[in-house]
């Protein structure tokens, strides 16, 4: 069903969980690493006592791009989803995409001990049939989750106002030839008046000369375009976007770029600003944008010379940048895919893969504080054990394998930062030292015991 480029509101009220795939599997990650900005170790005995430990959960479904949410009770929401269009065209794993049952929301009430399968369903069909990018994303003002799957030439958008327990499903971006590497994240108005829902919901995603955005006016009933991101001499690939306390949104942009950019709206996405953040070239994959209560932005990206992940921040909205610094510790060879979280201002949460030695990749997560100033520091550690990597062989610049394009990290309420990642390296691959199509298990990973975010 065609409905031009905006979505039309078809409200379905749809329920249905199982107990899939229940407990989790516990890992222990690697050594916590205690440095400054730019690697070198610190000293500091406090600091050193205080590190955090790393664990990671295993989750018996297929993933890739795994996007995460955290509510205000603490559940933890990710997507998981089997199927490999994009990266194994032609083989018999294509098929996973559509298979009943491989596409899926999980939610876990215990930390990631045990998920249940919450996805939109009738029975036990998922309303979500296909997917060629899941995405999830939580509304933290308001509590309410978004399920979002690209089809073909439209998206299926559901949303859910308890937990995963009744949804709301339409399709939304229909009629659209490209229509990827989507984003949703929602906002206060600055002029538009709500309906049914305080904030304004967008839905931006690579068309591909451009960055296209609809929003919503009605929690996600219904979608009205926006002006179109005209990068100059790049192409319309963006990371996921957020909003300040007064509306106005940013979108990071710039995989195919060469450098980082920022882009800004004051107006609902009537008119768009372009910044570059830094004059570093960009190592490919999505650059990362968070901001905190005080509208200060928190800007990650992976630079092309050091294969870094770099840190830049703005305190006056975007219109000056502070000077990048590397927020990995030494040792890393390279990086990929890596993206921010912000709690208070000044504590981040960091996640991305790494190489310590040459094709073999963890899944590592960092701890950021006083970032906005001269003494910051941080703790690093892998997810996974690194004797058991979660990618062999190449890992981008950009694309990652069966990990794909992109990962996720969400600080809690409580201040505990948590990933989503993708094992792209299980049995077989081990024993092969040698990558597996088969391999993608969504995994999520945690920083317990440290000081909190927030």
């Amino acid at each position: 069903m065609s409905l031009g480029y905006v979505a039309l509101g078809i409200a379905l009220v749809l329920a249905s969980t199982s107990s899939v795939p229940g407990l989790a599997k516990v890992d222990r990650g690697g050594r916590t690493a205690v440095h400054e900005a730019g690697g070198k170790p610190i000293s500091d005995s406090k600091i050193k006592r205080d590190a955090p430990v790393s664990h990671m959960f295993r989750i018996d479904h297929g993933a890739g791009e795994p996007t995460l949410g955290i509510n205000k009770a603490g559940t933890i929401f990710i997507t998981a989803s089997d199927g490999c269009v994009t990266s194994c065209t032609g083989s018999e794993e294509m098929a996973d995409t559509v298979t009943p049952g491989g596409r899926d929301v999980f939610a876990s009430t215990d930390n990631g001990k045990s998920w249940v399968a919450v996805a939109p369903k009738v029975g036990p069909a998922t309303m979500h049939l296909l997917t060629m990018d899941p995405y999830f994303y939580i509304d933290e003002s308001t509590d309410r989750i978004f399920d979002i799957d690209l089809t073909v030439a439209c998206s299926i958008l559901s949303y859910s106002d308890n937990g995963g327990q009744s949804w709301i499903t339409n399709p939304i971006g229909c009629g659209e030839p490209i229509n990827d590497h989507q984003t949703v994240f929602a906002g206060p108005p600055v002029s538009s008046p709500t309906v049914g829902y305080p904030n304004i919901v967008y839905y931006c995603f690579n068309h591909p000369a451009f960055t296209k955005c609809n929003k919503s006016l009605d929690g996600g009933l219904s979608f009205i375009p926006t002006a179109n991101i005209l990068p100059i001499d790049c192409s319309g690939l963006n990371g996921h976007g957020v909003t300040d306390k007064q509306g106005t949104v940013y979108i990071p942009l710039g995989s195919n770029c060469g450098e980082p950019n920022l882009a800004i709206s004051k107006d609902e996405g009537d008119n768009w600003d372009l910044v570059r953040v830094s004059k570093e070239s960009l190592g490919g994959g999505d650059p990362s944008v968070a901001i905190d209560e005080q509208g200060n932005l928190y800007y990650l990206y992976v630079d092309a010379a050091t294969k870094e992940p770099h840190l830049t921040t703005s305190t006056d909205g975007g219109k000056t940048w502070s000077d990048p610094v590397n927020v990995a510790p030494r040792g890393m060879k390279a990086t990929n895919l890596a993206t921010i979280d912000v709690g208070d201002p000044g504590n981040v949460a960091i996640a991305y893969y790494g190489s310590t030695t040459d094709g073999r990749w963890n899944g590592y997560m960092a701890t950021g504080y006083d970032v906005l100033s001269s003494n910051a520091f941080f703790y690093t550690a892998s997810v996974n054990d690194p004797l058991h990597p979660l990618k062999m062989g190449q890992c981008g610049p950009g694309r990652c394998g069966r990990v794909l394009d992109f990962i996720d990290v969400e600080i809690s309420p409580k201040g505990v930062p948590w990933g989503a990642f993708v094992d792209a390296c299980l049995d077989d691959c081990e024993k092969a030292n040698q990558e597996n199509i088969h391999d993608n298990q969504a995994v999520v990973g945690t920083l317990t015991g440290g000081p909190k975010l927030r």
